[in-house]
């Protein structure tokens, strides 16, 4: 649930940011999977609880819901969320590249080489509409970097 509402938060930051449906497909589709995760684990049981890094994630989620909910009318409010979000986002990928490490077998490749491929693919959709906002790559960027280095570790 805590990936659910972060990742929520994080495509509707990012379309505000952007300004662009296209460019928010691929997070929109993140957060999605990440509902129905949550749903699927809650229906079968094995919803655990929350660990420290799911905690802190969880709390950054909030502090970023609440700045943008207080900067809103100023113009940094969802450039601010974002980075929020993206730290938030690579503290959540720790417990994954761990057990890729410890176990890489436990990480099925293909799904995350999928999700590297459409993470660069979102890159040259940024590219190709980018109106001079660095920010505007922050996301896909960080998250080619993290979904691509588990599908290396997986590969070991």
């Amino acid at each position: 649930m805590v990936w659910g509402f972060i990742t929520v938060l994080n495509f509707t930051s990012y379309k505000k940011l952007t300004g662009d449906w296209v460019k928010s497909i691929l997070p929109t589709i993140g957060a999605v999977m990440c509902i129905i995760t949550s749903l699927l684990s809650l229906r079968t049981g094995s919803f655990r609880g929350l660990n420290l890094i799911d905690e802190l994630c969880l709390v950054l989620g909030m502090f970023a819901g609440l700045c943008w909910w207080m900067f809103k009318s100023k113009g940094f409010a969802e450039t601010l969320v974002q980075i929020i979000l993206e730290i938030a986002l690579a503290i959540g990928f720790i417990p994954t590249i761990v057990g890729a490490i410890n176990n890489p077998s436990d990480e099925p490749w293909l799904s995350w080489f999928l999700w590297t491929l459409s993470f660069s693919l979102q890159y040259f959709v940024v590219k190709l509409t980018w109106r001079g906002k660095l920010i505007d790559f922050l996301y896909p960027v960080n998250m080619f970097l993290f979904h691509g280095t588990i599908f290396v570790l997986a590969l070991l």
